[in-house]
């Protein structure tokens, strides 16, 4: 009989080096790792760019362009097979123009939909394929409620823009109840960048781009700033007060009231414009930008840097991921290949996925090995 087995071990970890990743430790302190995606056949696609979630046998994106908004597919060791769509876009009364922000909650299995047009929402479980309108949006029309993530599966936590010049309250979150559409008032909370009015500026520079994820499983948040500057910190919610708060990116968003005293301008060239997050129950990534407003001033004026030309290079595709845990500490730095829209990896933290371009500029959904 033929011994093949120490042949096949040697092939298989030889394909698991070149496949996974390498590393390197930084000055920090903390291990680079450097990731090679791995492309997953999917049957379509629809244009979808943005992964809301991801497990291990299903994962759900984002529809930017097609009738649906959102669609699931089921996952398996080398495809991804479509499995339902949902969301109708239309103006009947179980559709929307549009799902502007799209928010999932796993326990529930329901997906939030919510479009900044006429502020209309709608609830619906991808078990049952009910779909619930939800008006609390519009009940509550005289106030900007920017980005919100579920608090339970009848509560969102939602940041906010009070629409008034004069407003001098610090008010940053409120918790909003879906099914009476009453709010509720959350203290404790104001990002400490020393700039102080006038209010409605500060709040629109934060909250209108704001990243807002809550723990699987804990009262936990994180909360940053999505397309300013590089500031992130977490804190909890104890009923509706902000505790414990806890700063990990300190690079607030620089910015002064234009010429009519409100609108922001003035970003600095150099600094960078934010970051998208995943989380699972043990660590935060964070998905960062590689666009700074010096560059997004001169894509603006028709002068695009060579670094954002090319399938899977635009100023929408990242590549490099910082990995904290819940109490706010740097643990790890990741540097995906090739590039992607965004992020979300599955709750066990073994893998991470995204999507890419192909040479053709079509979505490409990648899978990277998670190796800590």
């Amino acid at each position: 009989m033929k011994r093949t087995f120490p042949f096949l071990l040697l092939v298989l970890i030889l394909t698991g080096a070149l496949t996974m990743s390498c590393s390197r430790r930084t000055s920090d302190g903390t291990t680079t790792f450097y990731l090679e995606g791995v492309a997953v056949p999917t049957d379509s696609l629809q244009n979808g760019y943005a992964v809301i979630d991801a497990d291990a046998n299903e994962i759900i994106i984002e529809v930017s362009k097609e009738q649906h908004f959102f669609e699931t597919y089921r996952l398996t060791a080398d495809s991804a097979c479509l499995t339902q769509r949902y969301g109708a876009r239309g103006a009947g009364p179980t559709e929307l123009a549009e799902a502007h922000l799209i928010y999932y909650h796993k326990p529930t299995r329901n997906m939030l939909l919510y479009s900044g047009n006429d502020m209309g929402a709608q609830l619906i479980n991808l078990n049952t394929k009910a779909v619930y309108p939800v008006t609390a949006f519009r009940q509550n029309a005289s106030l900007w409620l920017m980005k919100a993530d579920f608090v339970n599966d009848s509560i969102v936590l939602v940041a906010c823009v009070i629409p008034n010049p004069k407003n001098k309250r610090q008010d940053w979150f409120k918790l909003l109840h879906l099914p009476t559409g009453r709010l509720t008032d959350v203290a404790g909370f104001f990002p400490a960048d020393g700039f102080d009015s006038p209010m409605m500026t500060k709040q629109w520079i934060y909250n209108s781009s704001a990243r807002l994820k809550k723990h699987p499983t804990r009262n936990r948040f994180l909360y940053g700033c999505g397309d300013e500057g590089l500031y992130a910190e977490i804190f909890d919610l104890e009923d509706n007060r902000v505790i414990n708060r806890k700063v990990m990116l300190d690079q607030y968003p620089t910015y002064q009231p234009g010429e009519d005293g409100i609108s922001p301008e003035g970003a600095p060239d150099w600094q960078l414009t934010g970051f998208k997050v995943s989380v699972t129950s043990r660590y935060i990534y964070l998905l960062l930008s590689r666009e700074s407003h010096g560059e997004r001033r001169a894509i603006t004026r028709g002068q695009t840097p060579d670094k954002f030309k090319g399938p899977g290079k635009r100023t929408a595709f990242s590549e490099e991921i910082l990995v904290f845990d819940w109490e706010g500490r740097l643990c790890h730095k990741l540097h995906l290949n090739p590039f992607v829209v965004n992020i979300a990896v599955t709750e066990d933290d073994s893998l991470i996925y995204g999507i890419t371009e192909s040479e053709a500029y079509e979505p490409v959904l990648m899978r990277y090995p998670h190796i800590f």
